[in-house]
């Protein structure tokens, strides 16, 4: 009996030496939790979709990203309607508020301090906030959605001034003005002018709007008075967004030079959408950048 009684005792002993060997092999073999990754000696930069790396902003994508879209958030800051600056060189503007295929690039890229007017925002999508802009200061910036921030919270907006320039009065100081400045500074405020209405007769293909009169629907155009052909910069001439309720006759008088009242920021633009080609319409603020003829009177 008590040979048996120790040679069971020996068997336990034996399965608890072997499970606690088990148990430390086991633990030698356990993946110790690894430390955050330091930043100290990082040089390669993070690619980042919307910001294009220069000397002057490349120190900021060494920071290593997180996944927390609402640290991007300018804390405190409401700048929808109001002006921001660039505080980065390399912006990019994209067509959507994200990254992705339908969200096209936009050329060129906002160097520092560029300033900007603030139409919407903020959409959080892609690890950033993007806010809907406008360019204050160049015709030659486009306008679109950009990150407001990286995704460590470094900002590339911030709040900034603009000094506003006097009332338009001439079609060409009209045209010269960027694309944010006539909703930043003359919102609603009527502005006349002389210019010639021309026809495009253009096959324009692209998005449109609705109301469908803030689009290229009729192919007039509004020029210079001097003018008497379609310039080949578009930036010297404007749709003739001819707002329907309007004072104007029933025939528009092509050709001929006429006195134009409009405004920007039109009431109806309130409810204007975008719609691309095969694609749904979308909310869009669009429209308010629009000049829209609410007179037009032919000349003698």
């Amino acid at each position: 009996m008590r040979a048996a009684k120790l040679r069971t005792l020996i068997a336990v002993l034996g399965v608890v030496v072997l499970v606690a060997g088990c148990a430390a092999s086991s633990a030698s073999f356990a993946p110790t939790p690894s430390a955050a990754p330091s930043l100290v000696g990082v040089s390669t930069p993070t690619l980042d979709p919307t910001v294009t790396p220069t000397p002057s902003s490349m120190a900021l994508e060494t920071a290593w990203p997180t996944t927390t879209p609402a640290a991007s958030r300018i804390a405190g800051v409401e700048l929808v309607g109001k002006t921001a600056v660039t505080a980065v060189d390399g912006v990019r503007v994209r067509s959507q508020p994200r990254v992705s295929d339908d969200s096209f690039k936009q050329e060129p890229l906002l160097p520092r301090g560029t300033a900007l007017y603030v139409l919407d925002g903020p959409v959080s999508a892609s690890g950033y906030d993007w806010y809907n802009v406008a360019p204050l200061t160049s015709r030659d910036l486009p306008s679109g959605w950009v990150a407001s921030a990286s995704r460590d919270g470094v900002p590339w907006l911030e709040q900034g001034n603009f000094d506003c320039p006097s009332v338009p009065a001439d079609f060409r100081a009209l045209t010269a003005l960027p694309d944010g400045v006539g909703l930043a500074c003359f919102p609603r405020v009527p502005i006349t002018v002389r210019a010639r209405v021309l026809s495009c007769e253009c096959d324009v293909d692209g998005a449109w709007y609705t109301p469908h009169w803030f689009t290229l629907s009729n192919g007039e155009l509004l020029v210079d008075p001097g003018v008497t052909r379609v310039p080949p910069d578009m930036e010297n001439w404007f749709r003739l967004n001819l707002d329907p309720a309007g004072q104007h006759p029933d025939l528009i008088p092509v050709g001929q030079v006429v006195e134009v009242t409009g405004i920007f920021d039109h009431p109806a633009a309130a409810t204007c959408t975008r719609t691309e080609m095969d694609g749904e319409p979308n909310p869009s603020q669009g429209c308010r950048l629009e000049f829209a003829v609410t007179k037009l009177v032919v000349q003698p």
